[in-house]
C-alpha cells in the first residue's frame, strides 16, 4: 500500500499541487473583485483585473495537470505528453501582456492576444495525436519517453519556449524604457507612477519562466516541487504589488498622453525646417518655406521660451509637487506637444529634468537663506513629494547628497 503519511514524498507532491492551483485561484478572484480596478475608456481593462484573469486561468489549468501527474506517479502510466510545456506556452505570453499593459496603456482585444497563444494551442493539439506513440521506462521515480518522434517534438517545444521567453523579456524591457521616457516628458514627479518595482519583477518573471522550462526538461517529483514553489512565490509577488501599486498611469489624463496630439488652431508647432545646399535638393512636392515664415516662426518659438522661463522664475510653478506638462501648457495657452518640443530643443532636457533643475536651484537657495531649516522641509518647499526623491534628484544634479552639499557650502562658512 502507498504510504501517504506526512513524511512521504507522495503527500508533499499532493500538497504542492493543491497549493499550486488554490493560491492562483484565490489571488485571481481577489484581484477580480477588489475595488479600484475600473476599466478606462482610453486604456481599456485595468491591469489589476487582467492579472486576476491570468491568475484564475493558471489556477484552473493546473487542475488537469495535477490530476495527470499524480496519476502518472502513482500508477506509472504516462498521461498527455508535453502538457506541462503547453501550460508554460500559455502563461508566458499572458504574463507578457500584463507587463505590457502596465507600461503601455492600450485596449487589449482577442485579435491581438490569440496569435500569441497559438504556439501553446498547436503544441497541445499535436500532443493529442502523439499520445498513442508513448513508450515509457520508469527508473527512480523518473519517467522517460523513448519514442523518437515524441523526443524530437518535446525538444522542439522546449526550444520554442526558450525563444518565446527571451523575446518577451527583451520586448518588456524595451516597453519599460519607453514608459520611463513618456513619464519624463509629461510629469515632474514620478514617485507613484515610475513602476520601479518592474525592475525586479521583469527579471523575476524571466527567472520563473526559465525555471518552468528547466522543470519541463525532467519528469521527476523534485522538478515539480521546484516549479510549484517558484510559481507560488512569483504569484504572491505579483499579487502583493498589484494590490499596493497605484496605477496612476491609467487615469484619463495619462491615457491621453499616448494618443496623437490634436493641435489647436491657435498654436504654432514648428514644422520641419529643411535647409537645402543646392537647387537639386529642393523637393517639388515640399518646397522650401518662405524666409518670412521661418523668421516669424523663430520669433514665436523664442517668445514661448521666454514665457516658459518667466513662468518658472517668477511664479515658481515648479513648487507644485504634482505639476505636469499639461498644467504648463494650459498656463501658456498652447498644447503640451509644443511645450515639450521647446523644452527638449531649446534647453536639451526632458520635462522631468527641466523641472528638477529649478527645484534643486530653489533648494540650494533655501539652504543658504535658512541654514537651520530641516532637509525634509526644504524638499517640500522646493516641490518634491518625498525626501527620497529629493535626495536622488539632488545627487544626480549636484553629484553629492543635500547633507554633504550643506556641510560643504553652508556649514563651512
Amino acid at each position: 500500500m502507498m504510504n501517504n503519511s506526512i513524511s512521504s514524498p507522495i503527500f508533499w507532491m499532493h500538497f504542492s499541487y493543491v497549493l499550486s492551483f488554490i493560491i492562483p485561484l484565490f489571488c485571481g478572484l481577489t484581484l477580480l473583485t477588489v475595488k479600484g480596478a475600473i476599466s478606462s475608456e482610453q486604456a481599456g481593462m485595468h491591469p489589476r483585473r487582467l492579472l486576476g484573469i491570468i491568475f484564475t486561468f493558471s489556477g484552473l489549468i493546473f487542475i488537469p495537470n495535477m490530476i495527470q501527474d499524480i496519476h502518472k506517479y502513482i500508477t506509472g502510466e504516462l498521461g498527455l505528453p508535453i502538457f506541462d510545456i503547453a501550460i508554460n506556452l500559455f502563461l508566458v505570453p499572458l504574463h507578457f501582456f500584463y507587463f505590457r499593459k502596465l507600461s503601455k496603456p492600450e485596449k487589449l482585444t482577442s485579435r491581438r492576444i490569440w496569435p500569441h497563444l497559438m504556439p501553446g494551442i498547436l503544441v497541445l493539439i499535436i500532443s493529442f495525436f502523439l499520445s498513442p506513440l508513448q513508450e515509457k521506462v520508469a527508473e527512480n521515480d523518473v519517467c522517460f519517453n523513448t519514442n523518437l518522434p515524441l523526443i524530437i517534438f518535446r525538444c522542439t517545444s522546449l526550444i520554442l519556449q526558450a525563444i518565446m521567453i527571451t523575446i518577451y523579456t527583451l520586448r518588456i524591457l524595451h516597453l519599460k524604457r519607453k514608459h520611463m521616457q513618456r513619464l519624463e516628458e509629461n510629469y515632474s514627479s514620478m514617485e507613484d507612477i515610475d513602476l520601479h518595482w518592474l525592475n525586479q519583477a521583469i527579471p523575476l518573471a524571466a527567472f520563473f519562466a526559465f525555471v518552468a522550462l528547466f522543470a519541463s526538461c525532467f519528469q521527476a517529483i523534485w522538478s515539480n516541487y521546484l516549479f510549484h514553489i517558484s510559481s507560488i512565490l512569483f504569484t504572491f509577488y505579483l499579487f502583493i504589488h498589484a494590490l499596493n501599486e497605484p496605477y496612476i498611469c491609467y487615469t484619463e489624463q495619462h491615457a491621453e498622453i499616448h494618443e496623437e496630439e490634436s493641435i489647436p488652431p491657435n498654436s504654432c508647432p514648428e514644422p520641419p525646417v529643411i535647409t537645402p545646399t543646392s537647387e537639386t535638393e529642393l523637393s517639388p512636392v515640399f518646397p522650401a518655406l518662405p524666409e518670412k515664415y521661418l523668421k516669424n516662426l523663430g520669433i514665436k518659438r523664442e517668445k514661448m521660451k521666454n514665457e516658459l522661463v518667466q513662468l518658472f522664475d517668477e511664479k515658481e510653478i515648479y513648487t507644485n509637487g504634482n505639476l505636469t506638462i499639461t498644467d504648463v501648457a494650459a498656463l501658456l495657452g498652447t498644447n503640451r506637444t509644443y511645450v515639450s518640443n521647446v523644452i527638449n530643443n531649446e534647453f536639451g532636457f526632458s520635462f522631468y529634468q527641466f523641472v528638477n533643475k529649478y527645484r534643486i536651484q530653489k533648494a540650494t537657495i533655501l539652504f543658504i537663506q535658512h541654514p537651520d531649516m530641516q532637509i525634509q522641509e526644504i524638499a517640500s518647499l522646493s516641490g518634491f513629494n518625498s525626501l527620497s526623491s529629493f535626495i536622488s534628484a539632488f545627487k544626480l544634479n549636484e553629484g553629492i547628497t543635500p547633507k554633504q552639499w550643506k556641510q560643504r557650502y553652508v556649514d563651512a562658512l
